[in-house]
């Protein structure tokens, strides 16, 4: 995975290296946004693990 910067030098989020999935954490909760065969998303919606 590779970072995305906004404008304003923030990250926002991070890119799979196909290009394909697409990962924003706030907070505890992560969504995943996937790019399907027939070219619609699939968007998803997970806590993440506990900090150890």
């Amino acid at each position: 995975m590779s970072e995305v910067r906004n404008l304003n030098k923030k990250r926002v989020g991070d890119v799979s290296k196909d290009n394909r999935i697409f990962e924003i954490q706030i907070k505890d909760c992560i969504t995943r946004i996937t790019a399907n065969q027939d070219g619609t998303l699939s968007i998803t919606h997970e806590q993440a693990p506990p900090a150890a």
